[in-house]
């Protein structure tokens, strides 16, 4: 019997995988989602005389319109080299980083070879779906080396710390494991991206969470004004939980709010508003006493 070769390696899988996968999904994610190999360096900051050793580590990318591939910040974070590999093809691509978004943990990869390009397709942005949808993880994570498919419905949407930057920025949490590989790739709901995989939880199986893409968009504007940054108000504040203190500030029992504490001088908020203001609701969505 001939060896099997990996691009019938990759056609078995991808038949199991259209079994339970809506077929635009997968067929555009088999020309537009890749593997991503990464050797990075990391700066020994307290030791910088010193050769830091390599690590080598792979993850998932998506391409979108203009020639360019979505991966996340924390794959391609200290690179000294980025390649990308396509869904039936053994050849590593050379890959260039064109923008890194820490806060986010987006990066756009750039690949100037038009090899690489032919037969490809483009994924298009979606909204941000709504509890209890349906969606469809596609990566490369750890455990095999063909293209994964896996199936979720989406149980959260909320505000989260994202743990590459530490800034809280919104999320989606599915209940999709994502794996080590998994991170960079599309999520997608039907046949557009809802989101980017970037982590889970270690002493989870089944909690993994995405960059909806609100959060996209919005990097993808900052890519294209060369600079990437997310709004903050920059003041300190406090919640409102205690009675006493609503009773203060003559509150009725259904107003919510926060109690201003400071404001940076160099923030835009710093002509609006004073310390000890009460802030109901900002864009007409009222802010619980917790802050959310």
């Amino acid at each position: 019997t001939p060896p099997v070769t990996h691009q019938e390696k990759e056609e078995s899988i991808v038949d199991e995988a259209k079994k339970t996968t809506p077929p635009s999904a997968i067929d555009l994610a088999l020309n537009s989602v890749v593997k991503v190999f990464t050797v990075s360096s990391k700066p020994r900051l307290f030791q910088p005389w010193q050769i830091s050793m390599q690590n080598e580590c792979s993850g998932s990318g998506f391409l979108i319109s203009g020639k360019k591939i979505i991966t996340n910040a924390h794959v391609v974070d200290n690179h000294t080299s980025v390649k990308v590999q396509k869904h039936g093809s053994a050849t590593k691509y050379k890959a260039k980083v064109r923008m890194i978004g820490h806060e986010c943990d987006l990066a756009i990869l750039e690949v100037d070879n038009d090899e690489f390009w032919e037969g490809m397709n483009f994924l298009e942005l979606g909204d941000v779906p709504k509890l209890q949808e349906e969606v469809h993880l596609v990566g490369y994570p750890c455990g095999g080396d063909s293209i994964s498919v896996t199936k979720g419905v989406v149980s959260r949407v909320e505000l989260k710390e994202y743990s590459h930057s530490s800034t809280e920025l919104l999320t989606v949490q599915i209940d999709a494991a994502i794996n080590s590989g998994n991170s960079g790739g599309p999520v997608f709901l039907g046949n557009k991206v809802a989101g980017v995989a970037f982590e889970g939880l270690f002493w989870s199986d089944g909690i993994g969470y995405m960059i909806p893409t609100p959060v996209v968009k919005h990097f993808l504007d900052c890519v294209e004004e060369k600079h990437v940054s997310f709004g903050s108000m920059n003041i300190s504040y406090q919640m409102m939980g205690n009675a006493q203190i609503r009773d203060y500030f003559k509150m009725s029992k259904d107003m919510t709010g926060i109690l201003v504490n400071e404001i940076n001088p160099l923030s835009d908020a710093y002509n609006f508003l004073k310390k000890d203001d009460v802030i109901l609701a900002i864009d007409g969505v009222p802010i619980g006493n917790d802050s959310k």
